[in-house]
């Protein structure tokens, strides 16, 4: 790929994850929690990583955001490893779920 069409690319990605102009043109210092954390996601995403290890990732996304993010990682190709509260997300996201109790690990999904 070329230098212009990898620039293209990467913005149709920032794009499609719900980044408004405004944001793609902030010194990422300036963006916000929810932001930044967008951004590392949809990094990991293009670096092709082979493993996410996710603690609450639709904690800090907006209800227009969490829909993208799970389509993004059902998308993904490689092992998500994750902790969560949201249902909705776990639902759409996990094909394997455990839940840890005070008993222990139980398999639920």
């Amino acid at each position: 790929m070329t230098r212009n069409v990898k620039t293209k690319w990467g913005i149709h990605m920032v794009e499609l994850h719900k980044f408004t102009k405004d944001e793609m043109l902030q010194p990422i210092q300036n963006l916000s929690g929810g932001q930044k954390a967008k951004l590392l996601l949809l990094k990991m995403i293009v670096d092709q990583c082979e493993t996410l290890i996710l603690d609450e990732p639709t904690r800090n996304f907006s209800p227009l955001t969490t829909p993208v993010l799970c389509r993004a990682l059902t998308a993904f190709d490689g092992v998500i490893i994750s902790i969560s509260h949201d249902r909705r997300y776990l639902h759409e996201v996990a094909t394997t779920v455990y839940e840890l109790t005070s008993d222990g690990l139980t398999k639920i999904k």
